[in-house]
């Protein structure tokens, strides 16, 4: 689905908070629509700190944001880091609603190889929101905003990992679906009813990673 977008948290609209924000990596993309989602990890975080009148400030202060290494823990941290994510759902007319979010871990084993585990941390499950292939009205449960604290279940200290978040829409109809229905059905190209070509897509935004390093020993 073409339509790609990245985002840049910034500190203002100059060429060098632009480019500072960039090296820091404090970046995300979405595949179109304007969601617009954040994510941190800290030690001391609180595990409500989406009900914060300052959830920001609060995240920044005890945390450190998306494209950073996660420092040491400090002393009296908890037992792992507190992950924490939010999304806005795209503010223009028309925006889908929100589906859920997630946060992936990665990480690699003893013997080299190569793991990834997704965990759903806010928001409703797969299936509690449909599109109508007809009409390309969507129905069910969804969302304008989501945040959620998390703690990985399987945080292990020794051992290197990297988390990112991602946010699903609704699911809503591909572009060239929206582009059939605006035809006669006697009209319609073979394209149109090809049952290997998709219709619908879930659209979606994906936060640069969080990375862990254990302690040197």
């Amino acid at each position: 689905n073409p339509g790609g977008i990245a985002g840049i948290y910034a500190y203002e609209n100059s060429r060098s908070a632009l480019f500072e924000a960039m090296q820091r990596r404090e970046t995300f993309g979405t595949s179109g629509p304007r969601i617009e989602p954040r994510f941190y990890a800290g030690w001391n975080l609180g595990e409500d700190i989406c009900q914060s009148s300052n959830y920001l400030a609060d995240a920044y202060r005890d945390g450190v944001p998306m494209g950073s290494y996660l420092p040491p823990a400090t002393a009296g941290a908890s037992s792992g880091p507190v992950f924490v994510a939010s999304a806005t759902r795209d503010p223009r007319d028309g925006g889908n609603p929100l589906q859920r979010i997630q946060i992936i871990k990665g990480w690699i084993d003893s013997e080299g190889r190569t793991h990834e585990a997704v965990f759903d941390i806010a928001g409703a499950a797969a299936g509690e929101a449909s599109v109508d292939q007809n009409t390309c009205a969507v129905s069910g449960k969804g969302f304008s905003q989501l945040c959620a604290a998390w703690q990985d279940p399987q945080f292990d200290p020794s051992l290197a990992a990297v988390y990112y978040a991602r946010v699903l829409e609704n699911p809503s109809c591909r572009w060239s679906h929206y582009d059939c229905l605006t035809l006669p059905e006697s009209d319609r190209p073979p394209s149109c009813s090809d049952p290997e070509l998709p219709w619908q897509v879930q659209e979606r935004a994906w936060t640069s990673p969080i990375w862990y390093r254990p302690p040197p020993a």
